[in-house]
């Protein structure tokens, strides 16, 4: 038997699943002690609360038991998409810059081309003026060296600035691809890890659901042990009985044989020893029928191959006619019909159940290769991302501490 206090003594952090239902089926046997003592009303109130109670505790620890490769793997999530954020936040402050510098180049531009426009006015003014002015020819090319001294270096400076610009533009317009490059493969990290973390969440929901398939098996076999063990006890109870009166038929006879028969009674005590011999088998075969039909649950063809024999038609009271018979045939009869002892009804129903458990035990391994094969094809298939975001359904199936007070209670009662 396990000690079913050292849950107790765990810390909160510590505890796992098996442990809660520990702590349950502990907690259900206090419960069974309390309704012996002062019947079911009780712990009428007090029951559904502790059950509920042990419930949040078994999500809690659930939840506390979550594989911490999933939780490193959200924090690298969040990482990664603080980091995304920040670079989107850094590549929106250079457009900005970008979209200023190329402002300020515009105006600059404009601002060289009205320069230029101008001095090609007055430079059409100026030759005009030439033509029609009698000037010496020497002022005329003074001024036009002049104002040809003053364009060239216009020119070469909006030619540096054009230049400097475009070089800053280019560089910008690197910078920006390579963030982009950066951008695209956080997002191809981001997808694998998602579907990381997917994987990771059908896995784990497939061993919590061969937990909880185990836990209900325990929890029944719990159950069927305490019944297997009231039968037990009823079929001992059985036992004690027939030996008492086995013991006082003895002592009757006995005293019946110690006594002197008269002539009237010579008969009756002729007769008694066959009627009793009759009537306690009778009885011990119901007995040992009645005990052998509650354990082997109503096994109608089980029951036929052991008592094959038995289909002749029960003891009747004797007539007139059959009493004169002698007492000697009677006996020779009665030791014809077969029995069975009780040894031998244990050895077949031990046989029985070792057989049963074998049968048990292969459709256990049936089933374990069986949900093998089907996680494999299911990791191999690609899930549809429209039938895992579906929200989980709100209907949830009983738990096996629900199932374990269900059943004390229903035995008590």
């Amino acid at each position: 038997m396990e000690d079913f206090g050292t849950p107790l003594d765990k810390n909160a952090t510590e505890l796992t699943v098996m442990d809660v239902y520990d702590i349950a089926a502990v907690v259900g046997q206090e419960f069974e002690r309390i309704i012996d003592q002062f019947g079911c009303e009780a712990s009428l109130r007090l029951m559904p609360k502790v059950v509920r109670v042990l419930e949040v505790l078994e999500v809690l620890v659930t939840r506390n038991n979550i594989n911490p490769e999933t939780e490193e793997l959200r924090r690298e999530l969040d990482r990664l998409r603080m980091e995304r954020n920040d670079r989107l936040k850094k590549e929106q402050l250079h457009q900005k810059e970008l979209e200023l510098v190329e402002d300020v180049w515009r105006g600059e531009a404009q601002d060289l081309l009205s320069q230029i426009t101008q001095l090609q006015v007055e430079n059409k003014s100026l030759q005009k003026s030439l033509f029609l002015k009698d000037s010496p020819v020497t002022e005329d090319l003074q001024r036009q060296e002049g104002v040809s001294e003053r364009e060239c270096q216009v020119m070469k400076k909006l030619k540096e600035v054009v230049d400097k610009q475009r070089d800053e533009i280019r560089d910008k317009d690197h910078e920006l691809n390579l963030k982009n490059e950066d951008l695209e493969a956080l997002q191809l990290q981001q997808h694998r890890l998602m579907k990381v973390n997917l994987d990771l969440r059908h896995r784990i929901s497939v061993v919590e659901a061969q937990g909880k398939a185990v836990i209900q098996q325990k929890v029944e076999l719990e159950a069927m042990s305490q019944v297997r063990q009231q039968e037990l006890g009823a079929l001992r109870q059985e036992v004690a009985r027939l030996k008492e009166e086995r013991k006082e038929w003895k002592l009757d006879m006995k005293r019946s044989a110690e006594e002197e028969p008269s002539p009237s009674k010579a008969v009756m005590t002729v007769l008694t020893p066959v009627s009793a011999k009759s009537l306690v088998p009778a009885s011990a075969a119901s007995i040992v029928h009645n005990s052998f039909w509650a354990e082997c649950r109503s096994d109608h063809e089980f029951l036929a191959q052991c008592f094959e024999s038995e289909e002749s038609p029960p003891f009747l009271p004797l007539c007139d006619e059959e009493q004169e018979e002698e007492p000697d045939v009677l006996d020779q009869k009665e030791s014809d019909r077969p029995h069975f002892t009780l040894e031998e009804l244990r050895d077949v129903l031990k046989e029985r159940n070792e057989l049963k458990a074998q049968v048990f035990m292969l459709r256990e391994e049936l089933i374990y290769y069986k949900s093998e094969e089907l996680e494999n094809e299911i990791y191999g298939i690609n899930l549809d991302p429209s039938l895992q975001s579906q929200p989980a359904t709100t209907e949830q199936p009983d738990s096996g501490i629900k199932r374990l007070f269900s059943i004390c209670s229903g035995e008590k009662r």
